[in-house]
C-alpha cells in the first residue's frame, strides 16, 4: 500500500500490546489495517531503550507514554519533518490528558468523540493546523457569555423544581399524618393548611422561585432513584404509624392513604435525586479541580449552633478574568434568608447595616416592607399579623453586583510564565488582596502544568502539591487576610508553551459577605422586644479563573 509523502497518515491512544482505544485516521485506509499497524507497534519496540520513534520499511511510528498503560501513537511516513511531529504529539498528549483521565481506559474510550474532535483540529488532511494548547481548549469549549447567562438560567430552574418538589413532598406528608390523625375517609383533611399557619402571609414557606435555602434542617431521606421501591417500603412506613389506632377493622381511608404514601415517596426520591450541577465550572475546563476543593472546604466548616432564630447570608461571586489582567465577567449574587425554629418568634423583624460602595441592585421579597426597609434599614412584614414559616430557610433579601472594575475583584492573580529558550519556562504566580475587609480561607490556585513534567519550585508562600491526575500544580494559601495581602510562587518546569499554564482556577472560603451587609438586631413585630439569634456568612466561588 502507498502513501502520500510527508503526512500523518493516522494519531491514536492504545494500549502498551496495541489495541486501539481511539484512532483518527486522516487517509483513506481500512479499520483492519490500522489495527493491523498498531497491534504490530509494540513488538517493533526495543526494550530498555528510550526511543520515541520505531521505523519499518513504509511508515514510522512516533510515540510517547501517557499513563501507565497507554501510548499516544502518530503514523507517519518515513519523509517526514520528525521534529514536527514530535511536537504534533506533545499537543495531542496535552490535549488528551486535559479531556479525560489519562489513568483510566475507560475513561478515555468514554471521552473519545471528545478526543477525535481534539484531534480533527490539530490535524487537518493530515497536516498539523496552526493551533496551541490555549486555542485549542477555547475551540473546544465553545463558551459564550450568553451561554453562560442560559446555564445560570438553566441551573435556578432546576433548583427551583427541586425545591419546590420538596415542599410539595413535605405538604402531602403533613396533610397524610394529619388525616391518619383524625381517621378521616380521605388524606385531605380539612383544617390542615400545609405549611403554614392560618395567618401566615407567605402561605407555604417558599417566598419565591428565585430564593434558595443556604441550608437545610429537613433531615437527609435520600434514596437511589434507580433502585427504590417506594411501595413496599412506604406501604410498611404506613402500618407502624397507624397500628395504634386501628380499633379492630380497617380504616376506609387507608387504601387512599397508603397510594398518598406511595405518591409521596416518589416525589421525594425524584427530588432528592434530582442531577443538578452546583457549579459552572464543573463542566468548564476553567475551575473544575478548585471549585471542587472549594465544595469540600465548605463540608468541612465547622457546625453553626443554630438558635429560635437564625439568620443566613451566602453569596456566590463569578470572576473571570483574561491574562493581561481585563475583566470578561465579575458577578455577584446574595442572599439573606431566616430559619425560625421557635413558634414564638414567628413573627419578627431584622435590623440591618449596609454600606453600599458596589452600586447594588437589592430587591426586597414582595411580603417585606419595601418603603421600611429603604427609610429604617429594618426587614420586617408588610402585614404585622402574618407570621413566618417555620423550620425551613425563608428568603427575605437579595442583591446582584456587576462589575467591568478591575478594583472590585476582591483577589487579583497574575501568571507569568517565560520561556527561557532552552526548553524550559520559568512561572511566576503572585496573589493580590484588593479587599482587606475579607478574611479568605482555604485558597487553592490551580495552575495546569504540562503532563508528566515535575516543576522545580524555587520559592512560595504557603504551601503546594503536583496533582497528577489532573495535571495542576496547586498551590495552597492557609489564609489570606489584611496581614497577609500578597504572597507569591516561582518554579520552573520543562517545556516552551506560555499558553499551557491557563486557565488558573482558583477556590476559597470566606466568612464575611462581598457586600457590606449586616444584621444587628432581631425582635418581636409587636413588642420590639429583642431576641437572641445566630447568623452564618459565606462567599465562594462559582468561577473564579483567569483564562
Amino acid at each position: 500500500m502507498s502513501f502520500r509523502r510527508e503526512v500523518i497518515l493516522a494519531s491514536s491512544i492504545c494500549t502498551k500490546t496495541g489495541k486501539a482505544l481511539v484512532s483518527r485516521q486522516f487517509v483513506e485506509m481500512p479499520r483492519t489495517r490500522i489495527e493491523g499497524l498498531l497491534a504490530s507497534f509494540p513488538k517493533l519496540m526495543t526494550p530498555g531503550q528510550q526511543h520515541t520513534t520505531v521505523e519499518t520499511e513504509t511508515i514510522r511510528y512516533v510515540y510517547q507514554p501517557i499513563g501507565e498503560e497507554m501510548y499516544a501513537v502518530l503514523i507517519t511516513s518515513r519523509q517526514n519533518n520528525i521534529v514536527q511531529d514530535m511536537d504534533t504529539l506533545h499537543l495531542i498528549a496535552r490535549t488528551v490528558s486535559d479531556i479525560c483521565d489519562i489513568g483510566d481506559q475507560h475513561d478515555v474510550i468514554m471521552h473519545g468523540i471528545d478526543i477525535i474532535s481534539a484531534f480533527d483540529e490539530i490535524i487537518s488532511q493530515g497536516l498539523r493546523d496552526n493551533v496551541d494548547l490555549a486555542k485549542l481548549r477555547t475551540i473546544m469549549e465553545m463558551e459564550s457569555h450568553e451561554e453562560k447567562i442560559q446555564e445560570i438560567i438553566e441551573r435556578n430552574k432546576e433548583r427551583e423544581a427541586k425545591q419546590e418538589l420538596k415542599r410539595k413532598a413535605k405538604m402531602f406528608e403533613q396533610q397524610r399524618r394529619e388525616a391518619a390523625r383524625r381517621g378521616l375517609d380521605t388524606g385531605f383533611g380539612g383544617g390542615s393548611g400545609g405549611m403554614g399557619s392560618g395567618g401566615s402571609v407567605l402561605g407555604g414557606g417558599r417566598m419565591s422561585g428565585s430564593y434558595e435555602p443556604l441550608i437545610s434542617r429537613e433531615p437527609d431521606n435520600s434514596h437511589s432513584f434507580a433502585s427504590a421501591s417506594p411501595a413496599p417500603s412506604s406501604g410498611a412506613g404506613y402500618a407502624s404509624n397507624v397500628r395504634g389506632m386501628k380499633l379492630g377493622r380497617k380504616p376506609k381511608g387507608a387504601d387512599v392513604l397508603g397510594a398518598m404514601r406511595d405518591e409521596v415517596g416518589l416525589a421525594e426520591n425524584f427530588a432528592d435525586n434530582l442531577s443538578i450541577s452546583e457549579q459552572t465550572p464543573a463542566a468548564s475546563a476553567h475551575g473544575t479541580p478548585a471549585i471542587a476543593a472549594a465544595a469540600a472546604a465548605v463540608h468541612s466548616l465547622p457546625p453553626v449552633d443554630m438558635k429560635g432564630v437564625h439568620v443566613q447570608i451566602e453569596e456566590r461571586i463569578i470572576a473571570i478574568v483574561n491574562r493581561d489582567g481585563g475583566i470578561e465577567q465579575m458577578e455577584v449574587k446574595g442572599d439573606l434568608s431566616l430559619v425560625i425554629s421557635d413558634e414564638a418568634y414567628a413573627s419578627v423583624q431584622l435590623g440591618v447595616v449596609s454600606n453600599d460602595t458596589h452600586n447594588a441592585q437589592i430587591k426586597t421579597h414582595p411580603k417585606i416592607d419595601k418603603k421600611r426597609f429603604q427609610t429604617e434599614s429594618v426587614i420586617a412584614l408588610k402585614d404585622p399579623s402574618g407570621t413566618l414559616p417555620l423550620s425551613q430557610p425563608i428568603g427575605v433579601l437579595k442583591w446582584r453586583i456587576v462589575s467591568s472594575n478591575e478594583d472590585d475583584i476582591p483577589l487579583t492573580i497574575n501568571c507569568w510564565p517565560s520561556p527561557t529558550g532552552n526548553g524550559t519556562v520559568d512561572v511566576n504566580i503572585e496573589y493580590e488582596l484588593n479587599n482587606t475587609k475579607l478574611e479568605l480561607e482555604d485558597v487553592l490556585v490551580s495552575i495546569p502544568i504540562p503532563y508528566g513534567e515535575q516543576p522545580t519550585v524555587s520559592d512560595v508562600e504557603g504551601g503546594y502539591e503536583v496533582n497528577r491526575a489532573r495535571g495542576t500544580l496547586d498551590w495552597q494559601i492557609p489564609t489570606i487576610d489584611a496581614s497577609n495581602t500578597t504572597g507569591s510562587l516561582d518554579f520552573s518546569i520543562r517545556g516552551d508553551d506560555a499558553g499551557a499554564f491557563f486557565p488558573v482556577a482558583v477556590s476559597f472560603v470566606c466568612k464575611k459577605p462581598y457586600f457590606d451587609i449586616e444584621v444587628i438586631s432581631v425582635s418581636t413585630s409587636r413588642d420590639q422586644e429583642p431576641i437572641d439569634f445566630s447568623q452564618q456568612t459565606l462567599l465562594i466561588p462559582d468561577e473564579y479563573a483567569v483564562i
